[in-house]
């Protein structure tokens, strides 16, 4: 049944559906605007585990184009499409293929190179809010303070997906889904 092309359109439809309708919420729950992305993008492991890379990031895309149009809290669209989104894709597959040492060096790479981009499209979209507000003491140093308070949150994040890409995989489809 998995093989089948309907089976991987409708999962598409569903997973796209479910995390268009998170990403709209972010606009009227604005203090999940970091944990809807999230939820969005854990998505994306469903669409891994049960079809492939291709339509996970088929899915990916299709959500990322959707939320520019469609959702009217752009924080949160532009933390989906720059990392949170396409994050869980690629942790899957580097946590299956790549050595230990080299998928930390990526994900590292990749993590920082989001926050940078973050960053800076958050300094150029969203001029009239500060990111560096409340980090003032820090003086000149307030955006390296900031840069690395965000990289501790990376074990924390790639921890709790890994705990629940557990769950989905060893609970929720063996026992919910009858799936192996």
């Amino acid at each position: 049944m998995r093989d089948k092309l309907a089976f991987k359109v409708a999962l598409g439809g569903i997973c796209s559906a479910v995390c268009l309708m998170a990403m709209f919420m972010s606009s009227f729950l604005p203090m999940l605007n970091y944990t809807i992305p999230a939820f969005a993008g854990f998505m994306m492991v469903v669409m891994v585990v049960e079809t492939n890379l291709g339509w996970a990031m088929a899915t990916y895309c299709s959500v990322s184009l959707l939320c520019i149009f469609v959702t009217p809290n752009y924080e949160a669209s532009l933390l989906f499409i720059i990392f949170m989104g396409y994050y869980p894709i690629l942790k899957y597959y580097l946590d299956a293929h790549v050595s230990k040492g080299l998928r930390i060096a990526i994900k590292l790479v990749v993590y920082n190179i989001a926050i940078v981009l973050f960053y800076l499209a958050f300094q150029f979209i969203f001029t009239s809010v500060d990111m560096i507000e409340g980090l003032e003491r820090f003086g000149k140093l307030a955006p390296l303070v900031l840069w690395a308070m965000a990289n501790a949150v990376l074990p924390l994040y790639d921890f709790a997906l890994t705990q629940l890409t557990d769950i989905y995989t060893k609970w929720f489809r063996k026992k919910i889904l009858k799936r192996r």
